[in-house]
């Protein structure tokens, strides 16, 4: 009885095992978890917003820095409106983001469609201090976002990142030309 040695045995073995494995690698599949996988996918999105978002800081003029006692007083007792073509889910329609900073913190936001409802739980909260904008609810609802905020010479107010952990630090995220008094209109 002739038989291979052992390690010639693991080489056949491997050989077998080649187009099978390369075969799996083509069709797209992993070795990661779906965790790790939709965590790998929201970290490819964010670094794709945070290019649009650098693109969008080169090309926009900065406004003027809004400092704590400023900034409050924009948007305490104040909707902030933004009006898209398409909401962030790309369906073709027409989206409207109202954001609403209510006397003592507490933070509403409606949407149409609606991605969030409208939110007016006591956890959605906002803040002003040390010149910035910190929001806890959606789209974050779990963690305080940070903003610095500049008013534009046409008078849009311009929402800055400000997360030094974060590829967007620093960028212009978003542009709110459309302010009114009150909570936000159905």
């Amino acid at each position: 009885m002739n038989q291979l040695p052992y390690n010639m045995r693991l080489r056949q073995a491997a050989l077998l095992l080649l187009p099978l494995l390369g075969t799996l690698g083509i069709a797209g599949c992993t070795l990661q978890s779906d965790a790790q996988h939709s965590a790998s996918q929201a970290q490819r999105a964010r670094e794709r917003a945070a290019e649009g978002n650098k693109l969008a800081t080169q090309q926009t003029p900065r406004g003027a820095t809004l400092t704590t006692a400023t900034l409050t007083a924009a948007i305490v007792g104040k909707t902030l409106i933004n009006r898209y073509e398409r909401p962030p889910w790309g369906k073709a329609e027409p989206y409207v983001l109202q954001r609403y900073f209510a006397p003592g913190g507490m933070y509403v936001v409606m949407d149409t469609p609606s991605a969030y409802g409208q939110s007016a739980g006591d956890q959605d909260r906002w803040r002003v201090e040390n010149d910035q904008l910190c929001i806890k609810g959606p789209p974050n609802a779990h963690r305080w976002q940070c903003y610095r905020m500049a008013r534009a010479a046409d008078g849009a107010l311009q929402w800055y990142v400000d997360e030094p952990d974060s590829p967007a630090h620093q960028q212009l995220t978003v542009v709110t030309r459309e302010i009114v008094d009150g909570p936000p209109r159905k």
